[in-house]
């Protein structure tokens, strides 16, 4: 694993999801037969996901979010589509990220 990939990247993270995935495939079926069809509403439960970690701080609730937005990315709605963006077509971040603070200390310039 490279030196940003060690410090900004969570193994972790992925190692939760990978185990909740195995047991959701036994308790909820296979992920193609309930997110493919529209069956199972990804997206409405991660923002679930979201709410409760919001409420309770417990971060599973994270990883169960970010294997729906998973399902979700493997099994697209009709209309939905993956198509990368460069700077123009970002949504942005809620707060300065830290280079681009330093950014605007050094050339007047604001990217947000």
């Amino acid at each position: 694993m490279n030196d940003v990939l060690k410090s900004q990247y969570s193994e972790q993270f992925d190692k939760e999801r990978k185990a909740r995935i195995e047991t959701s495939y036994y308790k909820y079926g296979p992920a193609r037969d309930n997110f493919a069809s529209g069956r199972v509403d990804a997206l409405a439960t991660a923002e679930r996901c979201m709410d409760a970690f919001k409420k309770d701080h417990n971060t599973e609730h994270l990883v169960d979010a970010a294997n729906y937005l998973m399902f979700r990315y493997m099994y697209p709605m009709p209309g939905e589509y993956f198509q990368p963006t460069d700077s123009s077509g970002s949504v942005g971040t809620v707060g300065t990220p830290i280079n681009m603070e330093r950014d605007t200390m050094t050339d007047n310039t604001t990217y947000f």
